[in-house]
């Protein structure tokens, strides 16, 4: 990464403390810091490796190193960082891979100081250090003239005033987290940690240790390691796909929910959280009961307030707001100047059913952009599988000098009588088949020499 395009990310953010980036192997290439709070254990640590910076991390609490290794970014993970001589600071990381091509080549860290009191934040050089978001979405960038929608909406304000837990379903792709992301960024705990744990990437052996975290000793290579609870204190935790989670830890999960508490693996003591939780089902919430795979007890306890993301399908007047807002996207990752879609495509995105809703039009906008020449984006760079078969076979029609509208409408129509022959005992089935007279049928069959068998 060139260090013009590093020095453009800070621009990116509301506000960054410091910021590494590292190669493929997690050696450090760039590392500034924007506020210090003390005097620095390494002063200059381009060379080092990450773990040999932060030595008490290990490739599994690195945020840096899980990325290198998953290629999928993290956003928002608390972490302990033994920066300064005189403190151990506690920080919000958000780590991106850098890709070339489909090869991750390193990774970026983008760090925030998490401030433990009022007289911290009285003292920040950063006046407006409270009104700085954690993470991306707030209720302005969700785009809708539907009814329903607006609803979601304004339940969505009010469930971001209160800690009562929140149950967000619907279908893929609709845009749960985008909701999840607004009732934090409305909320008083907009400045603490907003962490999202897809339950369904959670190893059955692992489960407890995720969320609890564990004590040294407490099995062969514990370390003293934080949990999810511990990482969202004080701010939300989401559960994505929650109906994936082992139903074992289903119970001890509502056990902490009750009590507000919990223990880690191995430990003794008794750890107190303060933690709105969202959870987050992908499919029918009467389905999910009845097939047991989720806990009723737990169900109730976290489904405090309701809110259902309705699919695009019951939506389309929200389609034409939705490509734009794309476009709009598109041409600014791409570097293009893309004015909108021809009729015929927006035709086409009114008619289809969208079974992968908002992710999946984004997607499709995403593919035509890769194909698209003019301003337009048209039928022709859309992926196939979206066309009707019927237009797919008109679209490959073409007229050369040899071309006569009449027998092309006679060949049309002998196959189709053919096919009502063939699929009728008699001749007056296939004519009532066909919606003709018998009489119609039989001239027609005389003219064009088809032969009945």
């Amino acid at each position: 990464m060139r260090k013009t395009d590093v020095e453009i990310i800070p621009t990116l953010f509301n506000h960054i403390d410091f910021l590494v980036v590292t190669d493929k192997e997690g050696y450090i290439e760039y590392y500034k810091v924007f506020r210090s709070l003390g005097s620095r254990i390494v002063k200059d640590p381009v060379g080092l490796h990450i773990l040999e910076l932060h030595q008490h991390l290990d490739e599994e609490t690195s945020t840096i190193m899980r990325v290198l290794k998953n290629k999928e970014p993290i956003i928002n993970e608390k972490q302990y960082l033994n920066i300064f001589k005189e403190r151990t600071v506690t920080v919000v990381s958000t780590t991106f891979p850098i890709k070339e091509g489909n090869e991750v080549i390193g990774a970026v860290d983008i760090n925030r100081y998490i401030y433990k009191s009022i007289r911290d934040i009285e003292n920040s050089k950063y006046e407006d250090i409270t009104k700085k978001k954690n993470h991306v979405f707030t209720i302005d960038d969700i785009l809708t003239k539907n009814d329903a929608m607006i609803k979601v909406k304004n339940r969505t304000l009010k469930a971001a005033q209160t800690n009562s837990p929140v149950m967000i379903y619907g279908e893929t792709g609709t845009g749960k987290e985008l909701i999840a992301q607004s009732i934090h960024n409305h909320s008083l705990r907009k400045d603490n940690p907003f962490i999202v744990q897809n339950c369904s990437a959670i190893p059955l052996t692992l489960g407890e240790s995720t969320f609890f975290g564990t004590t040294r000793g407490s099995f062969t290579g514990a370390e003293n390691k934080m949990g999810l609870f511990e990482m969202a204190d004080g701010g939300t935790l989401v559960l994505d796909e929650i109906n994936s989670m082992d139903i074992n830890l289903q119970s001890k999960l509502l056990r902490t929910v009750e009590n507000e508490s919990f223990r880690r693996v191995g430990g003794k003591d008794l750890i107190n959280v303060d933690v709105k939780l969202i959870s987050i089902l992908n499919e029918d919430i009467h389905s999910v009961l009845e097939n047991n795979k989720m806990r009723r007890d737990l169900f109730y306890r976290l489904g405090v307030v309701l809110i259902h993301i309705p699919p695009l399908r019951e939506r389309k007047e929200d389609i034409p707001l939705l490509v734009d807002s794309f476009i709009n996207e598109y041409n600014f990752k791409m570097g293009k100047n893309i004015k909108g879609v021809s009729k015929d495509v927006m035709d086409l995105f009114m008619e289809y059913n969208w079974p992968g809703n908002v992710r999946e039009l984004k997607h499709i906008i995403e593919s035509a952009f890769n194909f698209a020449e003019g301003e337009i984006i048209d039928k022709e760079e859309l992926p196939n599988y979206i066309i009707p078969k019927e237009q797919e076979k008109a679209s490959r029609i073409s007229i050369n000098s040899d071309f006569c509208l009449n027998d092309a409408v006679d060949d049309y129509e002998k196959r189709y009588i053919e096919l009502a022959l063939k699929s009728s005992s008699t001749i007056t089935e296939a004519a009532q088949l066909l919606r003709i007279s018998r009489q119609s049928l039989k001239y027609k069959i005389d003219t064009y020499g088809i032969e009945i068998k």
